[in-house]
């Protein structure tokens, strides 16, 4: 019989696991403060803590909870996104994204179970990211408008077209004109789709039904005359001819060139337009009935994080201009076509995907059994951990942080496994805080230890003994003789943890 049909939760006690997580972010930024700028050290590890909190949220049935999940996913991935920005170009950049990733995996590991919850994780990632595409479209359509004025040039242009002459003026109103019955007959049934069902077999709209026409109901003889006109437009003669015509005709020759130069032609072209408009939104709702599927609440709850990262963009992008705060070099034929909302879209697009495939990578090798199944995630974010501090002690963090923190690592990993074990044995909320606390105490203790002897001897007994000609040697070598000690508590650990012996006893 399976946990889950027992009904037991299975994911790691809640007081190791939380303590294993605190500690990780702890460890985290103190070395990142100590690596340098502290705001993208804030900003990767509050990331990560968005991310697992979504992860956690969205572990619930609740569609307003999966999509605060959403909205704290997108939000972590923008934290993500804009430590990349703080640190571009700088070589510390590696270190801070090691110090996100393996906080957000410890942390995964500590809120979820690690392989449904943190599936449910890269759902929602996928569908904001669908909806962040939608928004790169609509940033696109909405920046062209305001440059080039999509709507109002039409009308312009086929205003101005038809002021050459009044010949022309007469054929294209009549094209117009065409166009507009032909569209017609299109919207009605779309309209008529839309309003509730009189119930008695009537159409409301039938008139406007019985003014539209369909391409095949246009005669022979219209398409002709429209082609032939088209081509006696071509000639100059034509244009002098019609032109003495209107002059010939007293009181209606003067009518009639007002009406062609563009008079009537406005509310044709706006009547097109407006039903135009009316054929792309029947389109785009059949778009996105397909889109959402057969649970429009869950799918729309799973891409919240995604509409609001474009309602959000939109609107920033928008009002920073006009606060004098430039945007990607706004002179640029990019951003200037573009716009900069469809810019910023596109890199969370990006940091989404990317987040994405990093968050399902647990999962992944747990199931193939490259990492502990449970305690893949703290397994491998504080090994993660631990090879970015490593990094961080070429960046120039001091000896005391790395060796502290190093150990942290140890702890983080042990207290996981630890957490998990009882978890998979017990239960999640099984009583066994006494086990746990002696456990973590003791692992502490030898850590602390080895913390103490390793600054020892960097401070007292290296320099005594055999005095280093370099403080970089001297560090280097409190630091060597640390992971010595460190690596023989870990294979210690590692076979406790291996062990058949339940740890909870």
């Amino acid at each position: 019989m399976s946990d889950s049909e027992r009904g037991i939760d299975t994911r790691p006690v809640r007081s190791t696991a939380t303590l294993a997580g605190v500690l990780a972010v702890v460890t985290a930024l103190a070395v990142g403060v100590s690596i340098g700028d502290p705001l993208p050290v804030v900003s990767a590890v509050g990331g990560a803590v968005l991310i697992a909190g979504g992860a956690w949220a969205l572990g619930e049935e609740s569609n307003a909870r999966i999509a605060a999940g959403s909205v704290m996913a997108v939000a972590g991935v923008v934290g993500f996104a804009l430590t990349v920005v703080l640190a571009a170009g700088g070589s510390r950049l590696a270190a801070y994204l090691g110090l996100a990733l393996g906080t957000t995996y410890v942390l995964l590991d500590a809120v979820t179970e690690s392989i449904d919850d943190e599936n449910r994780l890269g759902a929602a990632l996928r569908e904001s990211g669908n909806a962040l595409l939608v928004g790169i479209v609509l940033a696109v359509f909405l920046s062209i408008n305001a440059q080039y004025s999509v709507v109002s040039g039409l009308v312009l242009g086929v205003t101005g077209i038809a002021s050459i002459t009044p010949l022309v003026g007469f054929v294209t109103l009549q094209i117009v004109a065409v166009a507009v019955l032909l569209l017609l007959n299109r919207v009605v049934p779309v309209l008529e789709g839309w309003l509730p069902d009189p119930g008695s077999g009537d159409r409301p709209l039938e008139t406007l039904s019985d003014v539209g026409l369909s391409r095949h109901e246009v005669p022979v003889a219209a398409w002709a005359v429209l082609g032939v006109e088209s081509v006696v437009a071509l000639f100059p003669q034509s244009h002098v001819l019609f032109n003495a015509f209107l002059v010939g005709t007293p009181v209606v020759g003067p009518v009639l060139r007002a009406a062609l130069s563009g008079l009537l032609h406005v509310p044709l072209v706006v009547i097109g337009v407006g039903l135009v408009g009316i054929l792309l939104v029947s389109g785009l709702q059949r778009w996105v009935v397909d889109w959402l599927g057969d649970d429009p609440a869950t799918t729309l709850s799973l891409q919240a994080g995604g509409i609001v990262a474009v309602a959000a963009t939109v609107v920033g992008t928008a009002i920073l201009p006009l606060l004098g705060v430039g945007l990607f070099g706004g002179n640029t034929a990019v951003s200037w076509v573009i716009g900069p909302a469809a810019i910023v879209l596109g890199g969370l697009v990006t940091a989404a995907l990317l987040v994405g495939v990093l968050v399902t990578v647990v999962p992944m090798l747990s199931q193939r059994g490259f990492l502990p199944q449970p305690a893949g995630g703290f397994a491998l974010g504080s090994a993660v951990l631990f090879l970015t501090i490593l990094l961080g002690a070429e960046l120039g963090v001091p000896t005391v942080v790395v060796i502290a923190g190093a150990a942290a690592t140890l702890l983080v990993w042990d207290a996981g496994a630890h957490a998990s074990s009882i978890g998979a044995q017990l239960g999640r909320a099984a009583g066994t805080t006494d086990s746990e606390f002696v456990h973590v105490t003791g692992t502490g203790i030898v850590l602390g230890l080895a913390v103490v002897g390793a600054v020892a001897a960097r401070y007292l007994v290296v320099p005594a003994i055999a005095p280093p000609e370099t403080s970089a040697a001297a560090f280097r070598s409190a630091v060597s003789l640390f992971l010595i000690v460190l690596a023989i508590l870990a294979l210690g650990l590692a076979l406790s943890v291996r062990s058949d012996t339940p740890i909870a006893e």
